[in-house]
């Protein structure tokens, strides 16, 4: 399948498909070493041997039946301490772009960036940045989208796929197209400074907002459960939750949610 990306106004005009690659993170990482990058690149394989998610998680996923791919941005308008501000802008791009296509699907944000469908994982993604000064440099937004694959790994805990949730007919070059339609647009307005937008839009997807849960804090190093309900995602990208003894803030890795 030749993909041509129809819609947007730069990114994947430059695109490039491979057949199987280790990771389109590494290939990007690769070419923009070897090459003057451009912007809006993308780089996609339709199988990946060694996908990475956050925290060195592996991606794991089956020949032809999802999206693996990575976008080169150069965002160098954007200060390193806002680079959550990206992640958050990827994360509403690829959650407008399910629901544009699948309206009656409840797509979520499970922060800091993964996108679920009810309660199982359907999206990760990773970005990679390089910063020069206070400024980012360039940005490498790997993304892999469980998109035809029904059966999964059993040691993962909740994944699902758009075919297990939609149970229609899904064309995965109209499913990466809308998609990078959505992901441009959410960019184009973190490059005119709008972040309060972005933000207001990321606590509206956000994943058991208002809903009391558990979760457990990895440094008291128990298995106890706290019930807490979640405020939202502040400025700073820490994430809030209301617990019996008052609001506290947490960055990644401070807190795990119980599934």
């Amino acid at each position: 399948m030749s993909i041509i990306i129809k819609n947007t106004i730069f990114t994947g005009k430059f695109l490039l498909q491979l057949q199987e690659i280790d990771s389109t993170n590494n290939y990007a990482h690769n070419w923009i070493a070897n090459n003057e990058p451009i912007d809006g690149t993308v780089i996609i394989a339709d199988h990946q041997t060694a996908g990475r998610g956050q925290f060195g998680n592996i991606w794991k996923t089956s020949a032809g039946q999802n999206l693996t791919f990575s976008i080169i941005y150069l965002p160098k308008f954007l200060l390193a301490k806002d680079a959550f501000y990206l992640n958050m802008s990827i994360s509403l791009g690829i959650s407008n772009g399910l629901k544009q296509y699948f309206p009656a699907l409840d797509v979520k944000i499970k922060w800091p960036n993964d996108i679920y469908i009810g309660d199982k994982k359907v999206a990760g993604i990773l970005i990679e940045n390089s910063i020069s000064g206070n400024y980012l440099k360039s940005s490498i937004v790997g993304i892999g989208l469980n998109v035809l694959q029904t059966e999964f790994d059993p040691k993962l805990p909740n994944p699902t796929s758009l075919l297990l949730e939609n149970k229609s007919q899904i064309e995965l070059q109209d499913i990466l197209n809308i998609i990078l339609v959505k992901i441009e647009q959410e960019y184009l307005v973190l490059r005119s400074g709008n972040f309060s937008a972005i933000l207001a839009s990321y606590n509206e997807f956000l994943f058991r907002k208002g809903i009391s849960a558990d979760y457990m804090i990895p440094s008291i190093n128990t298995n106890n459960k706290f019930t807490g309900k979640i405020i939202g995602v502040a400025r700073d990208g820490k994430l809030e939750i209301e617990f019996n003894d008052g609001n506290k803030k947490f960055y990644f890795k401070e807190i795990e949610y119980v599934i």
